[in-house]
């Protein structure tokens, strides 16, 4: 058994954070010391129209820097390999040739990559930290908060796109149900997809130009698809960023109003909206921090000890055939909640969220989630009243 009881259910996890994020949070906490503290007029998850137009303002430069920062690294090292074909020649006739035309390029190439990454990584972690203030939250001005900790570092891997942690949390693996060759896959693919999309640029190059032009302005194609890339990225950081900013408190009014329906649950109800997280965290693969904030919200509200089987999706959907209707009704609102609080609501979500509707006897129904998710994602507010609503 796997007590919850006795102890904050957020300071259970202590494992060392990387470097890269320990260096980041450090940078978070020196930004916040030279400025004031943040007023919020509202909940964090709440984005009112000023909110949103400072949102845009510093999504818009981020996107603009990583794009222009992109094109001048592409563009130095393409830079690079022109005039090392002027001075050495195409066709290199020694070895001592070939030696120095790749030393010109390569060194040019190695150089510009390195500043575009630090100044990338430096950037992020600025926009990131302003738009945490942006949308009324600075957990980085004080370390007495161990949620304001948890954002920061969370934060912190967004802006630097480092992985979410992989170790169990409560006896929950998020990795229980993953395929490790998919796992794979995808993590090749998200590292290749920069040269893929330029070796195909230039593919398509060579067969419309002429060959003069080709040979002149064939390195330069790099430029506007890094450019491209690098927005795209710096884009999909900030949203992220945005979604993990507003998570916890999120999490704290959804599952505040799940709890304060007036229903009086069982002991196998209570464990069954633990279950509901984990088996969402599992199905995910992946525990984001959003939903690790869902998760510590309801274990503050069930001390009961937690069986070894906690994180077993098919267990969920036994135990939650056999709840009277009130308690399915609550283990489908965390499991709602649980679906949707990553900013996502994958197949794998869609698939659990079927199989759990069917085992309560109801006919599965996606709209729910897909109008929750947006009101998330919008920071429209009213997420206690949707909640209570839906399903």
């Amino acid at each position: 058994m796997v007590s919850a009881s006795g102890t904050d259910p957020a300071a259970q996890v202590e494992t060392k954070a990387p470097l890269l994020e320990r260096l980041g949070v450090l940078y978070f906490r020196r930004l916040s010391a030279s400025l004031p503290r943040v007023a919020a007029a509202d909940a964090v998850s709440v984005l009112n129209a000023e909110e949103r137009r400072h949102l845009s303002v510093v999504v818009r430069g981020a996107v603009i820097r990583a794009s222009l920062a992109g094109a001048v690294s592409a563009a130095l090292a393409a830079g690079a390999e022109v005039l090392a074909d002027r001075l050495f020649g195409a066709e290199h006739a020694s070895f001592d040739v070939t030696a120095r035309y790749w030393a010109l390029v390569g060194g040019v190439t190695i150089v510009t990559a390195v500043a575009e990454i630090l100044y990338l990584y430096w950037d992020s972690l600025r926009a990131v930290h302003q738009l945490s203030r942006a949308a009324g939250l600075d957990p980085f001005a004080t370390e007495a908060s161990s949620d304001g900790a948890a954002v920061a570092a969370a934060l912190a891997r967004a802006a630097l796109e480092l992985p979410n942690p992989t170790e169990r949390v409560f006896g929950v693996d998020p990795r229980r149900e993953a395929s490790k060759i998919k796992l794979a896959i995808a993590s090749l693919l998200y590292k290749v997809k920069v040269s893929v999309t330029n070796f195909a640029v230039k593919v398509l190059v060579r067969r419309l130009a002429g060959r003069a032009l080709v040979r002149t302005w064939l390195p330069f194609v790099a430029v506007p698809g890094t450019a491209a890339w690098n927005g795209l990225v710096c884009w999909i950081v900030l949203r992220e960023a945005k979604i993990r900013v507003m998570g916890p408190s999120a999490a704290r009014e959804l599952v505040g109003a799940i709890f304060d329906q007036g229903i009086t649950l069982s002991a196998e109800g209570r464990l069954a909206l633990v279950r509901a997280v984990a088996s969402s965290i599992v199905r995910t693969e992946d525990l984001h921090p959003n939903l690790h904030a869902v998760l510590v919200e309801v274990l503050r509200r069930v001390d009961d000890p937690l069986p070894e089987d906690i994180d077993d999706s098919r267990v969920f959907l036994d135990v939650l055939a056999r709840l009277p209707p009130a308690e399915q009704r609550m283990a489908l609102q965390i499991l709602l909640s649980a679906a949707i609080i990553d900013g996502r609501y994958t197949s794998a979500e869609k698939r659990l969220l079927h199989e759990a509707q069917a085992a309560c006897g109801r006919t599965p129904d996606v709209r729910p989630a897909e109008r929750l998710r947006r009101a998330f994602v919008a920071g429209a507010g009213s997420l206690d009243e949707l909640i209570r609503t839906l399903l």
